[in-house]
């Protein structure tokens, strides 16, 4: 396993910062007054600590994985103090799985980090202790986890093997296995593209996708390209 946490330290921190500012919840810091030492005072500022509620801000760091690497996130607890678990679920079918267990530190900051078991998108949601839902946001809510395959590319012309026109503005692919219309994720050099499976192929060994000519212009790849797939 590639240590993304170490390596990628500055970047959760900087992140961490950017989520703190846009979630508008950095921290306060309590200013000394004269009339701090009347119960009045004292009073009213624990009923509004009391009528503040309890949030939840996270970040979904890196997305796009390879399977075997990590997902990870960083989030941050609001008002800090407590120690809290927050649970990080994954949704199958029309359930919610558990697929990690964080804890927050006397900040209400913490990172937490799973490795995806299987290729495909994966909608994420998170769970806190004494949170409700409508107080918990997570920034990026899908990661998509894909495997590295070698591509070319063919056409335009014709009919394809699932019975459609391959004109020059197809988007599709050709696969030897995957059924008619099943939905792939390529990504490339930045750019991602979900397409179907439109054709038969590639015949040629050592390839797993042949790309249209629409689907090769939109990645950038080239004649032949290592890229990433998800299907």
């Amino acid at each position: 396993m590639r240590p993304q946490l170490t390596w990628r330290a500055a970047r959760a921190a900087a992140a961490l910062c950017a989520l703190l500012l846009a979630a508008g919840i950095s921290g306060r810091i309590a200013s000394a007054a004269t009339s701090t030492s009347s119960r009045a005072g004292r009073s009213a500022r624990h009923e509004h600590q009391r009528a503040v509620p309890s949030r939840l801000r996270a970040l979904l760091l890196h997305p796009n994985v390879l399977i075997g690497q990590d997902v990870a996130l960083v989030g941050i607890a609001s008002p800090g103090g407590g120690r809290r678990t927050v649970a990080v679920q994954a949704r199958q079918g029309k359930r919610w799985v558990a697929v990690a267990r964080a804890h927050t530190n006397r900040r209400g900051v913490f990172v937490e980090r799973f490795w995806p078991r299987r290729l495909g998108r994966l909608q994420l949601r998170l769970l806190a202790n004494g949170i409700s839902a409508r107080h918990m946001r997570l920034i990026g809510q899908v990661a998509t986890v894909y495997h590295e395959v070698v591509a070319s590319w063919y056409g335009p012309g014709g009919v394809t093997a699932c019975g459609e026109q391959l004109g020059a503005a197809t988007q599709g692919v050709a696969n030897k296995t995957l059924p008619c219309g099943t939905l792939v994720t390529l990504r490339y050099r930045g750019h991602t593209v979900r397409v179907p499976v439109i054709d038969r192929g590639p015949f040629v060994p050592g390839r797993d996708y042949d790309l249209t000519y629409a689907t090769r212009l939109a990645l950038g790849a080239g004649d032949v390209s290592q890229i990433w797939a998800s299907a």
